[in-house]
């Protein structure tokens, strides 16, 4: 019994191209499930670089549903075996485009500054309430340590039970992406 594919010259191609397309989606893939949800971002080139990555998982996917559609599809042996795989790509992108949705609308939509000397950083993020609004925002460690630096107000209520925040004495101003909840900066006013 002889265990040998025989295949043309284009199923060849056509098959190592989908490889290869199929390999660097699943690179993409781990980068943006990694880097998209287990990083404290600060600053606003991290929208900018899960958006590529966002578009680099459209082209990969696009490269791999044409390959699929123009040359897979005809190699009758492998035509089921190949619409999974392509089905389950194009499964994936649209969970990137979960993933990553709210960062491309950050860029559209712009950031948003509050003004406040009431916040909590107890838990290692920023927490504040505005307008009935709560506002989390995760922090790197050097701008956690900046906030914790405020000195607390000079009264024996310094915390506000409702809310669970802080009053402290000088403001701080935070500009931060309100979809992505990515800060943008945070300093105090002098």
């Amino acid at each position: 019994m002889n265990n040998v594919e025989n295949f043309n010259e284009d199923e060849k191609k056509a098959i190592d191209k989908y490889s290869w397309l199929n390999s660097l989606f699943l690179l993409v893939n781990g980068i943006v499930l990694v880097y998209g949800n287990n990083t404290v971002k600060q600053g606003a080139y991290h929208l900018y670089l899960v958006t590529a990555l966002l578009i680099i998982s459209a082209v990969i996917t696009a490269m791999t549903v044409v390959t699929y559609f123009r040359k897979i599809r005809y190699i009758r042996k492998y035509k089921s075996r190949y619409l999974i795989s392509v089905s389950l790509i194009a499964f994936l992108f649209v969970l990137h485009v979960f993933i990553c949705g709210d960062y491309v609308t950050d860029i559209f939509a712009g950031e948003r500054t509050i003004i406040t000397s009431e916040y909590s950083t107890l838990w290692g993020y920023f927490h504040t309430e505005i307008d009935g609004e709560e506002i989390r925002l995760d922090l790197t460690d050097k701008t956690l340590e900046k906030l914790r630096d405020n000195e607390y107000i000079d009264s024996e209520e310094i915390y506000n039970f409702d809310k669970g925040t802080y009053y402290y004495k000088k403001k701080v101003h935070v500009t931060y992406y309100p979809n992505s909840r990515i800060l943008k900066e945070a300093f105090f006013e002098e």
